[in-house]
């Protein structure tokens, strides 16, 4: 009788944990999907920036072949990469500078801006694995808390900062970095689109039109 009821419960307790394990999974699936069509978009709003650059020259006659469009097109979007790239690379820039002035004083190179002792892992619950024991087929013990999150007020908080002008100066630049590639793209798309036409017979501003409607 109670070796019926150990299985009863340990079946109960694996049946609830393969049931967390399948909403866990679907729900990152679901995440992963929601991601890539917000990248999707930002992307094509990101590509559209080539419709304002190169729309007036088109629509004044100034660019009539797809070689010219691609050589202007090309060289206004690695000039607005670089121009909006300079504010994230000084971020990025001054956090190093930061870090190296930071442990220059302190003479601890090897203190971690990521841990959570000194570094933004204060801020976040950590758990200790070391002692991790598994049961059969699908659970886990002897996992321990190891940090709750709190706020350093010892010198140590300067890693905020580093980790902040650095993370959000990385984040900036790849955005700008996969809003040359949107451009990109978007200019072997006009490219093909407008001038393997005949433009002699067409509207510019209506195929533009045409075009912009098109994701």
């Amino acid at each position: 009788m109670i070796n019926v009821i150990i299985l009863n419960k340990f079946l109960d307790s694996t049946w609830k944990t393969i049931l967390a394990l399948a909403i866990v999974i679907v729900a990152f699936f679901a995440l992963l999907g929601l991601i890539g069509r917000l990248i999707e978009k930002i992307m094509y709003l990101q590509g559209k920036k080539i419709d304002k650059f190169m729309s007036p020259l088109v629509l004044a006659g100034l660019v009539d072949d797809d070689k010219k469009f691609s050589l202007i097109a090309k060289r206004k979007s690695r000039l607005y990469f670089v121009k909006t790239s300079i504010l994230p690379l000084l971020l990025i820039l001054i956090g190093l500078l930061i870090w190296i002035f930071y442990h220059l004083i302190n003479h601890n190179w090897s203190e971690s801006i990521f841990n959570d002792k000194t570094g933004i892992g204060t801020l976040f619950y950590t758990w200790n694995f070391s002692k991790m024991t598994y049961y059969l087929p699908l659970g886990f013990g002897n996992i321990t808390l190891q940090n709750s999150p709190h706020f350093l007020t010892n010198q140590s908080m300067i890693n905020y900062f580093i980790f902040l002008f650095i993370f959000t100066g990385l984040i900036w630049y790849l955005y700008n970095v996969q809003g040359y590639i949107s451009r990109m793209l978007r200019i072997k798309k006009l490219e093909d689109r407008i001038f393997s036409k005949d433009l002699e017979n067409v509207d510019l501003g209506v195929l533009f039109n045409e075009v912009n409607k098109d994701k």
